[in-house]
């Protein structure tokens, strides 16, 4: 393996060119192609920087190589659009991953068709204590797991060892790598994932010309693109006060250090701005904030109790008529939520048998003044934060709109 002692700033964009040839022919979404004539097909543009999908893949690869060595880090999606995503080659970027950092061939599975079989083939695989993690073909859902969120932001997580009364403390360096068309995660989830998008452009992706052995050829240049990317580490570490800092991103302090700043020094994007459109594409997140729009087009900032909702306000959190205790019950656990620009507040009651009121304020900063939206009589409600995109939301209550959602959530694994 060659790698400089000491590298420079062009030691590592040369690495980085060598690592985006090796894959310029993967159909990164937002890359900028131009039609290779050898091969017949486009290819990213080398003469252009990184968009957010390559930087996301060479996050992962640098993410897969540091690893071991990683207290935390996030995970990856590789995803593409639900109809005409099939042969994009997300299985493929994984492996091609693997291959380079650990020198195998990770074996996948998929999801199975019940939520508690899922969480048991996590907790299987996470308990194998493999370096990679592989979830394929997770299509047209909406992913969620406990098991997950943990092992990716805790150290020493634990989990229940199938067909055993007993807990199985996890350790975990996996590097965690999930594929899917039409995929997408829970807000708890979101914030765990980095996401790379992949969309070949055609209806069928499958169809497109390529010289066969990929993945040998990988293999058979493994020390090259691993000393390319130990570069790129050893760089980041040895400058670390002269690199570029992106957007923080809570419980991965130090994989920001050592894998995304030194990316973003070299001129990539950063893919951590990806993480607030993962929460906003959360159907719970998403029926959230049609609730407090239609409120605050009702209601504006009144405060007011669950009874005297308007109609369309209550029909959105009581779909089924379940009745006012219901609506009661759901606004109880969405105290505080912070969605679209709104936090819900809650006041107690008065008296004993009173009922608690509720008002919507804007979390929005005033431009001019640069405070933030007073509350009710004058008292500050939050911190001024933005409000696009949408903020972070508490975890959403078991069973509130259930049964729109499994409608909308035809394949949903919730953990």
């Amino acid at each position: 393996m060659i790698v400089p002692e000491r590298p420079g700033f062009e030691d590592g964009k040369t690495a980085l060119r060598r690592l985006r040839a090796t894959f310029e022919t993967f159909p990164f979404a937002d890359a900028i192609r131009r039609c290779d004539p050898d091969l017949g097909v486009e290819v990213v543009d080398l003469a252009e920087t990184p968009g957010r999908d390559e930087s996301a893949f060479l996050a992962a690869l640098l993410t897969a190589v540091c690893r071991p060595s990683l207290w935390l880090a996030p995970g990856f999606l590789i995803e593409a659009p639900a109809l005409s995503g099939a042969g994009t080659g997300k299985g493929l970027l994984v492996r091609a991953i693997c291959a380079i950092a650990f020198g195998i061939r990770p074996r996948a599975f998929t999801a199975g068709h019940e939520r508690q079989e899922l969480e048991k083939r996590i907790a299987a695989d996470l308990i194998q204590a493999a370096p990679a993690l592989f979830l394929d073909n997770v299509n047209g859902a909406v992913l969620r797991s406990d098991t997950l969120a943990a092992a990716i932001t805790e150290r020493p997580a634990r989990v229940r060892v199938f067909g055993e009364l007993r807990m199985a403390v996890l350790n975990s360096t996996a590097f965690i790598a999930i594929t899917g068309n039409g995929l997408t995660v829970s807000e708890d989830l979101a914030r765990r994932f980095i996401d790379c998008k992949l969309d070949a452009g055609c209806e069928d992706p499958e169809s497109r010309p390529f010289d066969p052995g990929f993945l040998e050829r990988i293999e058979l240049q493994r020390i090259d693109l691993l000393s390319a990317a130990v570069t790129i580490w050893r760089f980041g570490r040895q400058n670390r006060q002269d690199l570029k800092r992106g957007r923080p991103l809570g419980s991965f302090e130090s994989w920001c250090d050592w894998v995304r700043d030194p990316l973003l020094t070299l001129g990539c994007r950063d893919p951590v701005e990806r993480v607030e459109m993962l929460k906003a594409h959360d159907p719970h997140r998403q029926k959230i904030a049609e609730l407090f729009k239609a409120w605050w087009t009702h209601h504006k900032d009144e405060l007011i109790r669950a009874s005297e909702l308007a109609e369309p306000v209550r029909r959105l959190i009581d779909p089924l008529g379940r009745g006012r205790q219901f609506v009661a019950t759901a606004l109880g656990r969405m105290a505080g939520t912070r969605a679209a620009g709104f936090v819900l507040v809650r006041q107690e009651a008065g008296g004993k048998w009173g009922a608690a009121s509720y008002a919507l304020h804007e979390t929005t900063t005033d431009p001019a003044s640069g405070i933030g939206h007073r509350g009710h009589r004058g008292h500050r409600v939050s911190d001024p934060i933005p409000a696009d995109p949408m903020t972070p939301m508490t975890p959403m209550p078991d069973g509130l709109w259930d049964a729109e959602l499994i409608a909308v959530e035809e394949k949903s694994w919730t953990l």
